[in-house]
């Protein structure tokens, strides 16, 4: 996690001084008429939007071009929503970080040991489900609860709890589940009334089938120098905290801004959450870059690729989601914010 966002914080910084979004705006549109990448781009700073842009489609076979209110599946990036959710609720005294995994989840491997904190930090030793023989075709399908449980459940686990970091995805589905059981609300609308409806944020949701008529984009992969679509698409109602959140860049950033702004948390909750252990937050990455600290996270489901990055210092967040790219042309936009942060940087100076 903390590698692909690096380079997204390389990719989001270079183009965009007054002078410089005409040059994001020209290369943004060379890879549309190259058919390199489609999706969006939005730039929030101290709260208030400093650029957009949309380019490709999200349906072409409807004809339908990508706008500032397309939704994507951000992947990823979910973990933030549900670190925040889980933060929120230990504030409340509704949980604690030393609360044990075996007070919901009994079943697991170490749960007697495992705590919410090592599982927002990724360092519960809990087996990634993701990376089990096949798991792509078996989360095709819905899956309920217990399924995930059961998946989680048939496997050892990798290390002491507490011992060291390791990313996993089963750390965060079973968060969510933890919600619901604390909140006594599916997660969908623990999501909604507790950041969606708070930020009136309107293309974001908890994700089901993919919706063209609600304006939501289709994936697609680049072959011959063509979009083709991928059209054997991951079912979210597995997917949960960890990675089941549809939205957009304009929406990602509004949360962003306002979770780093003190909307959602107690300073000294942010406090917390952003205190890395390996470099790993709760819920976030918190990078180093050109001396600055940087809390982002990216996201990556079927061909949908999404990243976020918000810079306290600057108070800037920026963010894309796309819903296809070619591999040259996401490192060459992961390089075309850098002079923008450094410009900025040196504004904050005086």
């Amino acid at each position: 996690m903390r590698k692909e966002l690096l380079a997204l914080i390389v990719l989001l910084c270079s183009f965009l001084s007054c002078t410089q979004s005409q040059n994001l705006d020209n290369y943004l549109k060379s890879l549309e008429e190259e058919n390199k990448a489609m999706g969006n781009v939005f730039i929030l700073k101290d709260g208030k939007q400093v650029y957009n842009k949309s380019i490709g489609f999200a349906n072409i076979d409807l004809n339908k071009k990508n706008n500032l209110t397309t939704k994507f599946r951000i992947g990823s990036i979910s973990k933030t929503f549900t670190a925040t959710i889980i933060l929120q609720l230990i504030k409340e005294n509704k949980l604690s970080l030393d609360t044990q995994l075996s007070k919901y989840f009994s079943g697991i491997t170490n749960s007697e040991k495992i705590t919410i904190s090592d599982m927002l930090y990724h360092r519960s030793g809990i087996y990634n489900i993701t990376n089990d023989k096949n798991f792509e075709v078996w989360i095709s399908e819905p899956r309920k609860r217990k399924e995930m449980l059961d998946k989680i459940m048939s496997y050892q686990s990798l290390f002491v709890p507490n011992s060291k970091t390791e990313y996993s995805n089963s750390n965060y589905v079973l968060l969510a589940y933890i919600a619901e059981d604390v909140e006594g609300k599916m997660f969908k609308k623990i999501l909604k009334e507790r950041i969606i409806d708070k930020l009136s944020l309107k293309e974001t949701d908890f994700g089901e089938d993919i919706n063209f008529s609600k304006n939501e984009a289709m994936c697609y992969y680049p072959e011959g120098g063509k979009w083709h679509p991928i059209t054997f698409h991951t079912n979210l109602t597995g997917t949960m905290g960890a990675g089941g959140i549809i939205s957009n860049a304009k929406d990602v950033s509004i949360f962003y801004n306002a979770l780093f702004t003190g909307e959602f948390l107690s300073e000294n909750m942010i406090k917390k959450m952003t205190t890395p252990q390996d470099e790993i937050g709760m819920g976030i990455s918190v990078v180093d870059f050109n001396g600055m600290t940087v809390y982002g996270h990216n996201g990556a489901i079927d061909g949908f690729r999404s990243a976020v990055a918000y810079f306290p210092k600057l108070k800037l967040t920026i963010c894309l989601t796309f819903n296809a790219s070619s591999g040259s042309s996401t490192r060459k936009l992961v390089q075309i914010f850098k002079s923008y942060l450094i410009t900025e940087q040196e504004k904050n100076k005086y």
